[in-house]
């Protein structure tokens, strides 16, 4: 599973990816303050560094590069100081500048970021907001058709200050119908996008719960959000809608499946600034590849994760995401034994992370195992499943089974997503298991009940809900045993 991952990384170097939308010039003055100054109650600060690094659509191109794809960035920008300082910080991030347009109609888009030590004090914001005028639209839609038919995918990054003006977004409907290309759309107005059919779309939270009318609630935002799955994905015309949930990651619909669930680890607001573009980047280049939503997405949580640990605007390395990949399916983290799962479960506790808890014998492992645990995962943080021993089976199924030994079974959970950790067992009940995790919720499929588990009254007992997800229709392991028989005779 990993090096799979891997591979597809490493493919992102043979796409091309054509971004447009609002070009931003993001301005970190970083210094020190310990005093007031005399006109009014406002620190003092004695800046030390000014940092320029690109912001807004800039930022979405930037973390293509550094993911490895080649860009090309179409945008407008202004012929002023500003406009020169984001060319040279594209140009040193391996973005090239060529297809940005600069007009003395327009001023860039700035926003200056004072801050004393890792504090920001005030955000200066400046720049043209006004529909671009329709000599550069017309230059815009020039390139556009030039560049459009060349790339692999197509990102719209509209922050609404004046780029994707409806004679843009017309042309762009107009060649994504004769060059059909994977298109994503981060837009603070999505809803005008429906008529565009886009491969993805990516709200935050703020802006699905304005296409949906819904009000704004600061916990469980992604249980708020999932029944409206379907909603989502009519008012946006998408194939795919991935909402970011900031610290609580991300859910992603599409039409006919499961929501998927992504999750993230929390980060100080200062930290987050980009996070989206990082998110959008990554998603962009999966799908483009040939990725399937689940590893899509999952790759891009990866991403978001890596760079919300760095301070202010900031994109993603290829070479981080693959060490990420690496370290996180490292066998010595995901399959536990019981003396190391105590200490896990601790640190989930101590930092307030929901606890799923399943256990089964995933003898062979198929589409039913897979939909069950995704569900199973959207209802915490960190999904452990407990996973029968060959003894144990033997004495649940009868002789014969299992078919596939402990390790392989192991293995195979391990490599899904959802999985956080798997742990053997040899008791005919998880019951030991269940003490030492206290989980939150306990998670069994559809063909059992709440009075049917055995587990339920001590899950019950530490303070546990039980709950049960439906399997997907005529798939179980049984079955399969039987299907592989009746081709032997």
């Amino acid at each position: 599973m990993s090096s799979d991952l891997l591979h597809l990384i490493d493919s992102w170097t043979s796409l091309t990816v054509l971004v447009i939308g609002d070009a931003i010039l993001d301005s970190y003055l970083n210094g020190s303050t310990d005093r007031l100054c005399r006109e009014a109650p406002a620190p003092v600060v004695a800046i030390q560094q000014q940092l320029d690094v690109p912001g807004g659509a800039a930022n979405t191109a930037t973390n293509l590069a550094s993911l490895g794809g080649r860009v090309v960035f179409l945008s407008v920008i202004g012929t002023d100081t500003e406009g020169d300082r984001l060319r040279q910080a594209l140009e040193q991030r391996g973005v090239s500048s060529s297809y940005l347009i600069s007009s003395p109609q327009r001023k860039t888009l700035a926003k200056q970021r004072v801050l004393a030590g890792s504090q920001i004090l005030v955000r200066l914001d400046q720049g043209s907001t006004e529909d671009v005028s329709a000599d550069l639209e017309q230059q815009m839609i020039a390139r556009l058709a030039e560049q459009f038919p060349q790339c692999d995918a197509v990102i719209i990054s509209d922050y609404g200050y004046g780029i994707l003006t409806p004679r843009i977004m017309h042309t762009l409907q107009g060649l994504q119908s004769q060059f059909p290309r994977t298109l994503v759309i981060d837009s603070r107005h999505l809803h005008t996008y429906q008529h565009l059919s886009a491969t993805a779309v990516k709200p935050n939270y703020d802006e699905a719960i304005y296409l949906l009318d819904l009000p704004k609630q600061q916990h469980d935002r992604a249980e708020q959000i999932e029944p409206y799955g379907d909603q989502l994905l009519k008012l946006t015309g998408a194939a795919i809608v991935a909402v970011t949930l900031d610290t609580e990651g991300a859910i992603v619909f599409e039409q006919g499946s499961s929501p998927l669930r992504t999750y993230a680890h929390p980060a100080p607001h200062n930290q987050t600034s980009g996070a989206g573009d990082t998110f959008i980047s990554a998603l962009t280049l999966a799908l483009a590849s040939g990725a399937s939503t689940t590893t899509a997405s999952s790759l891009a949580s990866t991403a978001t994760a890596i760079v919300v640990k760095q301070p202010g605007t900031s994109a993603c390395r290829a070479e981080e995401l693959r060490q990420s990949i690496i370290d996180a399916r490292s066998p010595d983290k995901l399959i536990l034994d019981q003396s190391d799962l105590a200490t896990y479960v601790q640190q989930y506790r101590a930092a307030n992370r929901r606890i799923v808890f399943t256990n089964g014998c995933f003898d062979i492992l198929h589409p039913g195992h897979v939909t069950y645990l995704s569900q199973a995962k959207v209802l915490g943080d960190v999904l452990i499943i407990g996973v029968n021993s060959d003894e144990s089976v033997r004495q649940l199924k009868g002789e014969g089974r299992p078919v596939n030994p402990l390790s392989d079974r192991l293995t195979m959970l391990s490599a899904l997503s959802c999985v956080d950790h798997v742990i053997p067992f040899s008791d005919r009940t998880p019951h030991n298991l269940i003490r030492i995790i206290c989980p939150h919720t306990y998670v069994k499929g559809g063909d059992y009940t709440r009075d049917t588990l055995p587990e339920a009254s001590l899950v019950e007992e530490l303070g546990g809900t039980v709950r049960i997800v439906p399997y997907v229709d005529n798939r179980s392991t049984t079955r399969l045993i039987h299907q592989i028989r009746a081709l032997q005779h």
